[in-house]
């Protein structure tokens, strides 16, 4: 009993840990407070609707969007950010992430298919986001067929893996895409305001991370953040290859 004891010590230890991380991860996700700059003008911002005029970012050569910097504490970390924003009235868009971006051969930033540069943090990356605000309405009939279509296929895949016992279906199971308009699922409990001068501040309160951080206890996570301790999914074909333009294009032909 004492051996068994001992051998079950550690892990137990090690789920510990992975649980209380995961809660101080979802605890710095409620708030942002951060200094930014170059920042000119004043926002509102409840979700994805904003309300005022406000510029903040710019770009140091032509196309190149790589101003706009801040710190303090946003999308769950504590440091140094980028965050770009511009809001007319009711319109504009933004993007933010934290940490170093991936680079290439060519020194220039890697991104995902929404144009958003990936880091080695994976958390940072689940939070990063760019987006257009008009987005929030329109919602094209194509990329709806196209969500649908991957739908089908995921459930599809798992009624063969549940009805045969193959693991090795999941090889064609279809990646699911978790920012379809560009932004995660608790970007639309987020209210801001953001205001400045040249140099500015940002204050935020998201309501459905502190949801997410109180039921965190009961290990219940409303927005798939909790990667301390998470099994990572292991079979043949994963992870899935990203599609190339080629196929990008076969795809939305065949659907049209």
């Amino acid at each position: 009993m004492r051996f068994y004891s001992l051998f079950l010590l550690p892990l137990f230890l090690l789920q510990c840990a992975s649980y209380w991380k995961n809660r101080r991860s979802d605890m710095k996700d409620i708030v942002t407070v951060g200094a930014e700059t170059p920042m000119y003008g004043v926002a509102l911002k409840i979700g994805p609707l904003p309300i005022g005029f406000l510029f903040q970012g710019g770009e140091s050569e032509m196309g190149k969007k790589d101003l706009g910097r801040g710190i303090g504490i946003r999308g769950g970390e504590v440091g140094s950010y980028h965050s770009q924003q511009l809001v007319y009235t009711f319109l504009g868009g933004e993007s933010f992430h934290s940490g170093d971006p991936v680079l290439d051969e060519k020194g220039n930033w890697l991104v995902d298919a929404k144009g958003i540069p990936l880091t080695n943090d994976e958390r940072a990356n689940i939070k990063s986001y760019k987006m257009r605000y008009y987005s929030y309405f329109n919602d094209p009939v194509a990329d709806r067929k196209k969500r649908k279509k991957a739908t089908f296929q995921r459930e599809l895949t798992m009624d063969l893996v549940r009805q045969t016992g193959q693991d090795e279906f999941l090889a064609y199971l279809p990646k699911e895409d978790l920012k379809p308009f560009g932004y995660p699922k608790s970007f639309l409990w987020n209210v801001e305001i953001i205001a400045g001068v040249y140099g500015g501040g940002r204050l935020g309160f998201n309501f459905g991370e502190a949801l997410d951080f109180l039921l965190g206890f009961t290990t219940l996570d409303l927005f798939d953040d909790d990667i301390e301790g998470k099994e990572k999914p292991n079979f043949p074909g994963f992870p899935f290859p990203a599609p190339t333009p080629e196929e990008e294009k076969a795809d939305t032909t065949s659907e049209d």
